[in-house]
């Protein structure tokens, strides 16, 4: 017979097998939730949990006539809050707004630019060519902004105020301000739908696949024929920044060429003469060797900037150095 300390070790050891057996078969939320009520009636808290804002992984969105037309009215106050955005009294609002107008004049200046090349007054030319004569003496003192100021007396002669119009310098927080913008355009188009988020968000990313072609397999034929019935309306929205396919028109019919007075043969010039103008130009590039250099800084600006009118007058400019005096010969 066991004596009574081997009893109760024995005792023990069965209590603490059973113990660890209902740990193991008894899950961990039963455990946590038998404690969790306990809890909540000694301290008298009844309250539910609170819900989970975000939809459940997984879940799905069915692009209806209905959704569809949520959506649109979603991506329309979207927009409507970066045009806002656009016209703030803000350094982002400014920039844009600059931005925007130099767009519009480099197009207007390239216009006037050419309609002053066609016209070939010839006054007009003797004073734009007085003019550059000017800055280039300007430039050999350095005085730039002498310089400048008559390369845009230049500009305003050949092309009008719209080639006076600057390239405006794109705030250094300018990324971030955009970001922002983004966030109060997105929030405005999920509130302006009448979607909850992650059903916008769905709904914008099943709709952009089905019009390029790339839509999940679980997208039925309703769906397709919802989203195609509103393309024309849902593209500019969801990719604005893609310009719409102009129409192609017929081609107009021109009129007979004007018959152009013939010009007067003139001789071929010679291996001397060849020489005679590379010696001149050579000349003029050593003599004005600060302007041209200046003159070259500004051209990369301009390409840089992609300032295609400022680039053409500074073209124009160091070919008037290079060819001073050097025809004559």
């Amino acid at each position: 017979m066991r004596s009574l300390p081997s009893r109760l070790r024995l005792s023990g050891r069965v209590a603490l097998v059973a113990l660890v057996t209902l740990t193991i078969v008894t899950p961990a939320s039963a455990q946590f939730g038998g404690l969790k009520k306990k809890l909540k009636k000694a301290t008298g808290d009844t309250a539910a949990p609170a819900a989970d804002p975000t939809p459940a992984a997984g879940g799905s969105v069915v692009l209806t006539p209905d959704v569809i037309n949520k959506l649109i009215a979603g991506l329309k106050a979207g927009e409507a809050e970066r045009v806002a955005a656009a016209k703030e009294d803000t350094p982002y609002g400014r920039y844009v707004q600059a931005k925007q107008a130099y767009t519009e004049s480099v197009s207007k200046c390239e216009a006037g630019r050419q309609a002053w090349a066609m016209k070939g007054d010839e006054k007009q030319v003797n004073k734009a060519n007085a003019l550059i004569e000017k800055s280039l003496a300007a430039g050999q003192k350095g005085d730039s902004k002498t310089m400048q100021m008559y390369q845009d007396s230049v500009s305003l002669l050949q092309g009008g105020p719209s080639c006076l119009v600057k390239d405006p310098k794109q705030p250094d927080t300018y990324y971030e301000m955009q970001r922002e913008i983004d966030i109060r355009a997105n929030s405005a188009a999920v509130k302006g739908s009448g979607l909850g988020s992650g059903e916008f968000a769905m709904a914008q990313e099943r709709t952009m696949a089905i019009l390029r072609a790339g839509a999940p397999s679980d997208v039925s034929e309703s769906e397709k024929a919802a989203v195609t019935m509103k393309k024309t309306e849902l593209e500019p929205l969801l990719w604005p920044q893609e310009k719409p396919k102009a129409t192609a028109a017929k081609p107009a019919v021109q009129p007979a060429p004007t018959p152009q007075p013939t010009a007067p043969q003139v001789d071929p010039p010679t291996s001397a003469d060849t020489k005679q103008i590379g010696a001149c130009m050579s000349k003029n590039i050593q003599t004005h060797q600060a302007e041209v250099e200046e003159l070259g800084k500004r051209a990369q600006a301009a390409q840089k900037a992609g300032n295609q009118a400022a680039l053409m007058a500074i073209a124009d400019t160091m070919q008037r150095i290079q060819m001073a005096g050097c025809m004559q010969h």
